[in-house]
């Protein structure tokens, strides 16, 4: 009777054992899921960084190229008004050689 005993006390322990061990097992594959959500999160956040990034770049681009566009309409105008100041003054120079012409006819 007492080597029976002994005999279901070292499978008793053994059993403990290994429910302790199942239950460090469990622990470390939580552990290992929870890593690897987080490792999954941390490559979603590196992919949207790079997103943004992109976005900003985008950005920037578009704002680059308003301001070309911006300049550009100025250029325009300048161009405009130079090109009025030169008809007014090739009108002033036409009516000059008018008068000029009419002044020659009347001596």
């Amino acid at each position: 009777l007492l080597m029976k005993d002994k005999i279901l006390l070292m499978k008793r322990k053994i059993l403990l054992k290994n429910k302790i061990l199942l239950m460090k097992n469990k622990c470390l594959l939580m552990k290992h899921k929870f890593l690897l959500m987080k490792h999954k999160i941390l490559l979603e956040n590196k992919k949207l960084l790079m997103k943004n990034k992109c976005l900003l770049m985008k950005h920037k681009f578009l704002l680059m190229k308003r301001k070309i566009l911006l300049k550009n309409k100025i250029l325009l105008m300048k161009n405009k008004c130079l090109l009025m100041k030169h008809k007014f003054l090739l009108m002033k120079h036409k009516i000059l050689l008018e008068n000029k012409k009419l002044l020659m006819k009347n001596k």
